[in-house]
């Protein structure tokens, strides 16, 4: 289960609170967080595939975030950062923490319209920097557990 900090969820973009909206979808009901000013939606871990029926956006969405980022707001969830993915030609934002993904008004519907098959698969360069990236950020987050560890005797 993703780590909650908040009470209650805002919008990354404009810090309104985040209503709860019940969205049907592939003979699912699934609540979702949508911001009352923008329209913009977060959604939890697992509720893209359950909205979108797509594995494929799901696995681009939680398996490689963060090779292709430039974009870093704070997770409505977690409070953790949040880096822009492309998913075929829509750009959400995900978390790199619980994995939480925010979407601007109406990207939800465009993506549960594409086709599958448009959601890009990794070149084995991109697979390779993937790699690396995950390697350098369990290193920093090491790191930073023993510096709190080494201040505390």
């Amino acid at each position: 289960m993703a780590r909650k900090i908040r009470d209650t969820r805002e919008c990354p973009q404009d810090w309104a609170a985040l209503n709860k909206e019940t969205r049907h979808s592939f003979h699912r009901n699934v609540e979702v967080d949508v911001c009352p000013k923008c329209q913009g939606l977060f959604l939890d871990k697992n509720e893209v595939q359950a909205l979108t029926g797509s594995h494929r956006l799901h696995e681009i969405l939680t398996k490689y975030t963060g090779l292709n980022s430039n974009v870093q707001i704070l997770c409505p969830n977690c409070g953790g950062l949040m880096e822009a993915e492309d998913a075929g030609n829509v750009r959400v934002d995900v978390c790199l923490d619980c994995f939480g993904v925010w979407m601007d008004a109406g990207e939800l519907e465009k993506l549960a319209a594409m086709d599958h098959s448009a959601f890009r698969h990794l070149t084995p360069e991109e697979m390779e920097e993937y790699r690396k990236k995950k390697e350098i950020r369990h290193e920093e987050h090491r790191d930073a557990i023993r510096s709190l560890f080494a201040g505390l005797k």
